[in-house]
């Protein structure tokens, strides 16, 4: 995974594209003003935000379907949800 901010002297159309959306839904979340960090995963090609503190990020897919994405901790299985309510409750029954 690469840091979308380092090395670049120009950001692409799609690039910024890809940090507006995530930024709109990171703004209107409950995670908002939580530590953050932004992303772009090569081998899946989705750009996110990755939170310090949770499991949990908010992820662009390449056709740029926004998904909550959670990870188990302990076996580091992902899974993908359509909202935040629904990833929260699910990281919520791994505690």
């Amino acid at each position: 995974m690469k840091d979308i901010f380092s090395g670049y002297e120009v950001v692409t159309y799609h690039e910024a594209k890809a940090l507006s959306i995530l930024m709109e839904h990171y703004a209107q979340s409950d995670m908002c003003g939580e530590p953050l960090c932004f992303g772009f995963n090569n081998w899946t090609g989705y750009y996110y935000i990755a939170f310090e503190n949770y499991s949990l990020q908010i992820v662009l897919d390449n056709r740029m379907n926004l998904l909550w994405m959670t990870t188990d901790i302990e076996t580091g299985e992902e899974k993908y949800f359509d909202s935040e309510e629904e990833a929260a409750e699910y990281l919520d029954t791994l505690e």
